[in-house]
Order: structure tokens, then C-alpha cells, then sequence
């Protein structure tokens, strides 16, 4: 491939990329199009400041506790790293998500424990592949029975349970038998050489502490996933909404499952598509969902480049420089 040919694609995989980010954009212009700011601001003027002071301690209770789940993991792999420096490398890592596309600025983390022990890449990328997996399956284990919960009109009927049991059944034996995922990936990927290691690296870690770490990867996650779907509950309860822990587990599980999805970034579109879907269920106005969308994604998401911004300039960067961090990713 000559240099013309190398421009050509990297110019039209630029265009992808943009194109596919732009794609939440997108979303929120037609949610909005027909918009009643005016009702907003009247709905969004009820809330008082203590709400966001209450909703942004929920946020550092989850950090809190998904920082010792990462510890938890960190101690089985032999990386030895106290637990402040855990919960502010989980920190930063978690405002660097907020600003990259699919949530991949947590995968610094792998650089930052580089930086400061002396453990091998394969074991430091599978402490850190193993947290975002509890992540991602019990986030896929809400997201999935609040989709059936959804489309079956939030009715517990039969079939509805039949469906969450099974999907549950699901979840607890890919966490507990990961070979269940890993062969067919590692088939898959049988010619690539270093990515086939790596996986098969992962794939070992995880069988052999899988039991041990099952009930508190799995409660840990699940308990800061419920603190997150708290929240909007606050804000809800401000305007005189009865929504429901279910109705608020679903509308946050199902916007970040899609937050993983490379077409948003810090969740624009796809965060207020699924809030404004849940409470229309309810009969609420597509105002009042945005509106809590909006306090939830100041608390979150807002919440997350406060408690980033303030880890970097007091501790981080004395030991880690942005441009290092941007280059290693």
C-alpha cells in the first residue's frame, strides 16, 4: 500500500469515526425537536442543590465500592497496590471514560499500574479486563430483564419471569464458566498470535478464581448499580413522579449498556432515548424524563470530571503526566 492509499484510508476511517459519534447527536435532535424548554426549566428549577449534593455522594459510594472490587481482584493477580491509590487510579480512569467514546479511557488503568509496579502486562491486563467483565455482564443481567420487563408492560406475568430466570441462569454461569466465552473466542482468534495469549491469559485467571470472587464481584457490582439507579430517584421524587426502583433500574442499566456502543459520547442521545421510552410507559411527559436525565447525567457523568479533576490536581499529577496517559492509549 503506497502513502496516497495509507491517507485515502486513514482520511475515510476518520469520516467512520465521526460519522458513528455523531450518530447520539443525531438522537437527541430528534427527542428534542418538539421540545418544551419552557416546561424543562420549570421542572428542572424545583430541584435544590441538596439533590445534587445527595446524588453525588451516591456516585463516590459507587466508586467507593467498585474501587475494593478492583482491589479484591488486584490481590488475587498479586498486584500489590493499597487502596488509595486503587480508588484514585479507578477515579481518574472513570473521568477518562466519560470523555472517550465506548467508555475505553478505563483501560488506562493498565498504564497506571505499569507505571507504579513491576507486574507483568498479561496479569495487569487481566485485573483490569476481569472488573470491566463484572461490569459488563451484571449491567447486561439488569439491562436484559429490564428490556423483558419493558416490552412485557412491566407485568410480571409468567413468561416474563420465565425470561428473566433464564437470563439470570445466563449470566451466573458465564460468570462462574467462562469458558463458555472464552473457547469459541479463543477459536476465533486462533491465528492472532499475541490477542490469542492474551486471551488465553485472561481466560486462565478467570477459571481458576472465578468461585472465589463470585459473591463479592457479583453483590459489590450489583449493590453500586442499585446506588447509581438511586439517583434519578432523588430528582423524581422532587417533581412528585412515583417511578419505582425497577422503572429507574431500567432506564439506567439500558442507557449504559449503550454508553459501551462507540456512537455517543458521555451517553448524549441514547441516555435521553431511554429515559424518555421508560417514563413514556409510565405517561409521563418526554419534559420530565429529560429533565431527570439531565440531574442524573450532572450527578454521573458531571460528577465524574469533578471527582477526576480534583484526584489530578491534588494527587495524580505528581506521578502521571495527560500527555503520557493519551499516548499509551
Amino acid at each position: 500500500m503506497n502513502q496516497y492509499d495509507r491517507m485515502e484510508k486513514g482520511y475515510l476511517g476518520k469520516i467512520v469515526y465521526y460519522l458513528l459519534h455523531a450518530t447520539g447527536f443525531v438522537l437527541l435532535y430528534f427527542i428534542l425537536k418538539d421540545f418544551d424548554w419552557q416546561g424543562f426549566s420549570q421542572l428542572f428549577a424545583s430541584f435544590k442543590i441538596w439533590d445534587f449534593i445527595f446524588g453525588f455522594i451516591l456516585l463516590i459510594m459507587v466508586y467507593i465500592i467498585k474501587s475494593f472490587r478492583w482491589l479484591m481482584i488486584n490481590s488475587i493477580f498479586g498486584i500489590r497496590i493499597n487502596y488509595g491509590t486503587t480508588l484514585i487510579f479507578f477515579i481518574v480512569s472513570g473521568f477518562l471514560s466519560v470523555i472517550t467514546p465506548g467508555r475505553l479511557g478505563e483501560f488506562s488503568r493498565i498504564f497506571f499500574i505499569r507505571r507504579k509496579t513491576s507486574a507483568p502486562a498479561a496479569i495487569i491486563t487481566s485485573s483490569v479486563v476481569l472488573d470491566r467483565i463484572w461490569d459488563i455482564l451484571v449491567l447486561s443481567l439488569l439491562g436484559g430483564i429490564s428490556f423483558i420487563m419493558i416490552f412485557g408492560g412491566f407485568d410480571t406475568s409468567a413468561l416474563t419471569i420465565v425470561l428473566t430466570g433464564a437470563l439470570f441462569l445466563i449470566a451466573i454461569a458465564i460468570i462462574l464458566f467462562p469458558s463458555l466465552v472464552f473457547v469459541p473466542l479463543l477459536y476465533l482468534f486462533r491465528k492472532k498470535g499475541q490477542l490469542k495469549d492474551d486471551l488465553e491469559k485472561v481466560h486462565t485467571d478467570w477459571k481458576s478464581n472465578a468461585l472465589r470472587l463470585f459473591f463479592p464481584g457479583f453483590f459489590t457490582t450489583l449493590t453500586a448499580f442499585l446506588l447509581l439507579a438511586l439517583i434519578p430517584l432523588i430528582f423524581t421524587s422532587r417533581i412528585g413522579q412515583d417511578i419505582g426502583i425497577i422503572h429507574s433500574v431500567s432506564a439506567v442499566s439500558i442507557s449504559n449498556m449503550l454508553a459501551f456502543l462507540p456512537v455517543t459520547i458521555g451517553g448524549f442521545g441514547t441516555r435521553e432515548l431511554v429515559f424518555s421510552e421508560v417514563w413514556k410507559i409510565l405517561e409521563h411527559s418526554t419534559e420530565s424524563a429529560i429533565t431527570i436525565s439531565t440531574a442524573y447525567f450532572i450527578c454521573n457523568y458531571l460528577g465524574s470530571m469533578v471527582l477526576g479533576g480534583l484526584s489530578y490536581l491534588i494527587w495524580f499529577r505528581k506521578h502521571f503526566r495527560l500527555k503520557e496517559i493519551s499516548t499509551a492509549e
